[in-house]
């Protein structure tokens, strides 16, 4: 035996339900190692690169040596064990097309509140709004209804500003789609983000009547929510939402309503948000997401601060696991997305599907990567006449697959693919600048989601296939705001 170095970058393993399970980083596999696996990688993490004597002297007499070799040879065949460094490389995705499935409408730049963290460039309020035309709008359809060739069902997905201040006009467009879906023969899911204000009965009949998926973006209990959702006189907003929230949950049934909770400074308290979220008010699920902010924004989350919601992470990630171990669904959204990571093996070469799957129409009928982008100094991708840009866009995904030099080591790597576009054009100005100031952040995270991943999957190895069976995958999610 030559001398067999570990190989690091390749690997993460944790201990998980009195068994030690092992990522494999490249692929993002999952290992259930046997005692003799995990003595002979025990040893290669002691000495970081072993020969044939280190071996012999430490297991013979322990295991076999068909285990030993066995073990070795499986270390090897994952990279775990090479004899020099050993790199693997995602293949790129061929951009020759990119069918889309989804397609968000910002029919307003307006919102009638002026939420304090709000990232929108180009946001202002209903009155002084940049409004998407129903012509536009409907060719924006047809262009998905075109490009979808490859999909049975799409997505239209609804934002702003607020989309209900032109609920009128979404009226319209979900007829239009459906109408059109239907001569394509293709089935049409609808979506949206809503700040809740407006909801009324009316709306939330048309809500359940056509299946919408909605999200409610709402930060927590009164003294939280009003910290930051506030009105453009600057009004708390919390008892409105309340009420029309238990009028939307009452009367929405066709498709699951989650919550989006926006983290900004002397907002952490996870747990107690999602005590009352999920607990008191009844969301379906509940997620959380740090407030898109630049270097020195005064609502953004310090170091001290991460920490803390990291921490508070866990224990509902832990709830999460007690309630697998009984087979039962938790409404944690960001645990229930790792969980389906790891447990599909997700492996990423572009953070998301902007770009790939979906794209999303300005108020002018320019098409940006995403909704974040519509209105922002970033490049367009064609827009709703002329149809995509695809040498832009080829040009733009193609370079988002090129690995930065410090994600090569990253065991999130996999999984990460450098983090949203718009968060890092947010802080570095570049979307293709990967977002290092929350690597430490997703590498806690993923480590906590293998123990996690493990103890579910050995202590009830059906709770994985029962929840797909049982959800199905979903239409585009109401993306966040």
């Amino acid at each position: 035996m030559s001398t067999l170095q570990l190989q690091r970058h390749n690997y993460r393993a944790v201990h998980a339900g009195g068994q030690r399970i092992l990522l494999h980083v490249p692929t993002t596999s999952l290992f259930e190692l046997d005692r003799a696996a995990d003595a002979v990688l025990g040893l290669l993490e002691e000495k970081g690169e072993v020969r044939r004597e280190d071996v012999q002297a430490r297991f013979d007499g322990a295991y076999s040596p068909g285990e030993v070799c066995d073990s070795l040879t499986d270390l090897l065949s994952l990279g775990v064990l090479a004899d020099g460094r050993k790199d693997y490389a995602i293949a790129a995705r061929p951009i020759e097309r990119t069918p889309l499935n989804t397609l968000v409408l910002t029919l307003t730049t307006g919102c009638n509140l002026g939420c304090s963290y709000c990232y929108r460039e180009d946001l202002t309020t209903p009155r002084a709004a940049a409004l998407l035309e129903r012509e536009v709008a409907m060719r924006g359809i047809d262009l998905l209804l075109r490009e979808a060739v490859d999909h049975p069902r799409v997505n239209v997905v609804f934002f702003g500003g607020e989309p209900l201040t032109r609920f009128a006009l979404l009226r319209e467009l979900v007829a239009y789609a459906e109408e059109q879906a239907a001569l394509a023969g293709k089935g049409v899911d609808f979506s949206l983000t809503t700040n809740a204000t407006l909801l009324n009965d009316e709306i939330v009949e048309f809500f359940q009547a056509h299946r919408f998926g909605v999200s409610v973006s709402m930060d927590g209990d009164e003294l939280n929510h009003d910290r930051h959702r506030i009105t453009i006189g600057g009004k708390g907003t919390y008892k409105q939402v309340a009420q029309n929230v238990r009028r939307l949950l009452a009367g929405v049934s066709a498709r699951p309503v989650g919550v989006r909770v926006t983290l900004a400074r002397g907002n952490t308290d996870v747990v107690r948000l999602y005590r009352h979220l999920h607990d008191e008010l009844g969301f379906a699920e509940v997620g959380f997401a740090p407030a898109t902010a630049g270097k020195d924004a005064p609502f953004g989350l310090g170091d001290d601060e991460m920490r803390v919601v990291l921490d508070a992470m866990k224990t509902l990630g832990r709830e999460y696991v007690q309630a697998a171990r009984r087979g039962e669904r938790h409404g944690f959204s960001n645990m229930n997305q790792l969980m389906q990571d790891l447990w599909s093996g997700t492996r990423k070469t572009l953070p998301c599907g902007a770009g790939i799957g979906l794209l999303a129409v300005g108020t002018r009928g320019d098409l940006s990567l995403c909704h974040r982008f519509t209105g922002s100094d970033f490049g367009r991708f064609g827009d709703v006449e002329q149809g995509i840009d695809r040498a832009a866009l080829t040009d733009f995904l193609q370079q988002a697959q090129e690995p930065h030099p410090a994600c090569r080591d990253c065991r999130a790597r996999s999984i990460c693919a450098g983090g949203c576009y718009h968060e890092a054009y947010v802080r570095n100005g570049n979307p293709l600048s990967p977002t290092f100031a929350h690597c430490d952040f997703v590498r806690e995270w993923l480590d906590f989601g293998i123990e996690c991943y493990g103890e579910i999957i050995l202590a009830n190895p059906a709770f994985f296939t029962a929840r797909s069976a049982a959800d199905p995958a979903r239409a585009a999610a109401a993306l966040t705001p």
